[in-house]
């Protein structure tokens, strides 16, 4: 059976991983519609997902106001908090518990 603890390294792993999924989402609506337009290519605009540049700032403003959902701007921030929250849940799970030998009432060896 699985620690309350155990389980809540997993559901911080689960967060990282669902906000990490938001950001990218997040990225694409913006450098998406650039990429299609060719304004930049896939490889110029990935670059843009995990930090800023000139020429992320520049793809950014042709972003115009009937852009979808009126989202104009990406802060690369978002997908640094989302993968540092998902290593830490990962790193959290997968380290070994101290109670692992130890039997509890009603365990069988």
């Amino acid at each position: 059976m699985m620690s309350s603890t155990r389980l809540s390294h997993h559901a911080v792993a689960l967060a990282g991983g669902v906000l990490a999924l938001l950001s990218v989402g997040w990225w694409w609506l913006i450098f998406g519609k650039v990429v299609g337009n060719d304004y930049l290519t896939v490889r110029q605009a990935v670059t843009c997902l995990a930090g800023t540049s000139d020429l992320c700032a520049l793809a950014q403003a042709l972003c115009t106001e009937d852009h979808l959902y009126g989202i104009r701007w990406y802060a690369p921030e978002a997908f640094w908090a989302a993968a540092a929250i998902l290593v830490a849940g990962a790193l959290l799970s997968a380290r070994p518990s101290r109670a692992r030998g130890r039997l509890t009432k009603g365990e069988v060896s």
